[in-house]
């Protein structure tokens, strides 16, 4: 049964970005793609590209400190692979806990890996995610206050201040209890260990998560166009607090609420439609485009894997 429901898996998830692709293009009108491509140079397109690859590669470091944090090891060939897929399907299709979740129990389950594991390595992933999005969050609320790129969510300058370093108080605590409390957990029935990271982890966790933020924002930020008048450090800022109520919203991708907060902060600056044209572009970038290659290195994966046109291959 095990066995069965290992080789099904993939095609469940191959099916599923099948559907989530052609609905998300099927979103997209030919008249936003080309008024878009039209109104940002090839160099910027490409430039954006570059940062996608480069931030995908940074959170395969998430993978590579959650595993390290269990004491496991595999080849980061292996992590890294895993941890762009899983990140890719979880990016587009949401609940990203179960479907990036689900791609790394199909991988990693073939190296050894249990459920339990690859539970861990999620939830370890998903507190470096938030370390990364307080610090960045806290630190924009703090010095922006309420006021440039935070002006779309309407906070006085004080309420601003005030959710800043409540949000890097917060942070500080999660830090004071890495340096302090080394107790372990153990739960017998599951034959489980659980322990925060140690403070230099924590700070691990910190650039790794605010690499990924960083590289994020960059890929937007070169798409706009010269005259926008936002810096990188402003666009960080932005773009953190609009994946924020993205995430609120738990639509797939933010889509809607993140486009809604970049749209409401831009203008009238830079012109509506071409806001609306560098947002799609920056989704295609971002989003469509690793999750198309992501399925096709599943596809490749599970065909060299069982070999579905002969024997089995065994694991290497």
């Amino acid at each position: 049964m095990k066995r069965a429901l290992l080789a099904l898996l993939p095609l469940g998830l191959l099916a599923l970005a099948f559907v989530v692709l052609r609905h998300e293009l099927r979103e997209l009108h030919g008249e936003d793609v080309a008024r878009g491509l039209a109104s940002i140079p090839r160099e910027r397109v490409a430039l954006a590209v570059v940062c996608a690859a480069c931030n995908y590669l940074a959170l395969t470091l998430y993978d590579v400190l959650s595993l390290r944090h269990l004491g496991k090891w595999l080849p980061y060939r292996q992590v890294g692979f895993t941890s762009f897929v899983g990140y890719a399907f979880g990016h587009n299709i949401g609940m990203s806990f179960l479907t990036g979740g689900g791609v790394r129990y199909r991988l990693y389950s073939a190296r050894g890996l249990t459920a339990l594991d690859v539970a861990q390595v999620g939830t370890f992933n998903a507190l470096t995610f938030w370390v990364g999005l307080l610090a960045v969050a806290g630190v924009a609320l703090v010095v922006d206050a309420g006021q440039g790129a935070m002006s779309a969510l309407s906070l006085s300058p004080w309420v601003a201040r005030g959710l800043g370093w409540g949000v890097l108080a917060v942070l500080g605590v999660y830090f004071a209890a890495c340096a302090w409390m080394r107790r372990v957990l153990r739960v017998p029935r599951l034959h489980l260990e659980v322990s925060l990271p140690t403070w230099r982890q924590a700070l691990e966790q910190l650039a790794v998560s605010c690499m990924d933020w960083t590289l994020g924002a960059m890929v937007l930020w070169v798409l706009l166009p010269s005259g926008a008048g936002i810096s990188p450090l402003t666009m960080v800022a932005l773009f953190a607090v609009a994946q924020l109520l993205g995430i609120a919203s738990q639509v797939p991708g933010g889509l809607g609420v993140f486009d809604s907060v970049i749209l409401a902060a831009l203008t009238p600056a830079v012109p509506t439609s071409v806001v609306i044209g560098t947002l799609v572009v920056y989704r295609i970038v971002y989003y469509l485009l690793p999750f198309a290659v992501a399925a096709l290195m599943l596809l490749g994966h599970e065909l060299v894997e069982h070999r579905w046109w002969g024997r089995r291959r065994q694991p290497g």
